[in-house]
């Protein structure tokens, strides 16, 4: 099963898996940080589409009879239902990414006992009991020095168990091990990300693409009051704010 799960996971963002599937797909989930990072980056692939659909004329059809209208008003609340589920089971996913540490996609080495790092402060959840909203509002974080050694941008979206981030580096060259710190007004850190930055680095000559990486903080947006991206020496590559 776990062979197969890796392929399901348009398939279940899409509600095409049976009840059995979405359940084994589920399970699997919790235990494979690969499809949980697809999944993060599917899962509002049905809202997308859904925005096709709207700009694109559809020819007139012949208004429904009761009997086929009721079943329609059935059909679309049940798809608002799956993607209520969804986009639950993708908050789950953020949360087990940071839980986690360094994305598996970036490779990762051993850390240097001798430097502390921040304590990473992410929320716990479970698939049966967390209900994450659809997004929403998207509050954005941008560099506050023009001089800053790496260009750097988060948004911050608000979720039922705090905030989850995407964060959008470049400058960087490696090898470096990085976070992404979270700080309250009184100074108080919460580790949002973590991951490495190889020898070619990201949004640099010869490796133009920036790094796109998602994580989450177990605050509000309101109590975040800025984010540094540190390395683990402790060196601020970059500070952003709103």
């Amino acid at each position: 099963m776990a062979g197969a799960a890796h392929t399901d996971v348009a398939a279940y963002v899409l509600g095409v898996l049976d009840d059995a599937e979405n359940a084994a797909f589920e399970a699997h989930l919790l235990d494979c940080p690969h499809c949980q990072l697809d999944l993060l980056e599917l899962y509002e692939l049905p809202d997308v589409l859904d925005r096709i659909r709207q700009r694109w004329p559809e020819p007139p059809a012949p208004e429904p009879g009761p009997r086929v209208l009721e079943g329609l008003l059935g059909e679309v609340a049940a798809t608002r239902r799956r993607r209520r589920r969804i986009a639950r089971v993708a908050g789950v996913a953020a949360a087990l990414l940071v839980l986690a540490g360094p994305l598996v996609t970036l490779a990762v080495s051993a850390p240097d006992p001798g430097v502390p790092l921040p304590r990473a402060e992410a929320p716990v959840a479970s698939v049966a009991g967390t209900s994450v909203p659809p997004p929403g509002e998207v509050d954005l974080f941008r560099p506050t020095e023009a001089d800053a050694a790496a260009s750097a941008e988060v948004a911050v979206r608000a979720t039922e168990w705090g905030s989850a981030v995407e964060l959008r580096l470049g400058g960087v060259t490696g090898p470096l091990r990085c976070v992404l710190v979270a700080i309250e007004r009184d100074g108080t850190t919460h580790v949002a990300a973590g991951w490495t930055v190889p020898e070619e680095g990201y949004g640099v000559p010869g490796s133009p693409e920036p790094l796109r990486i998602v994580g989450g903080a177990g605050l509000t947006p309101a109590q975040i009051a800025r984010f540094e991206v540190r390395t683990d020496t402790g060196t601020v590559l970059a500070t952003v704010a709103r």
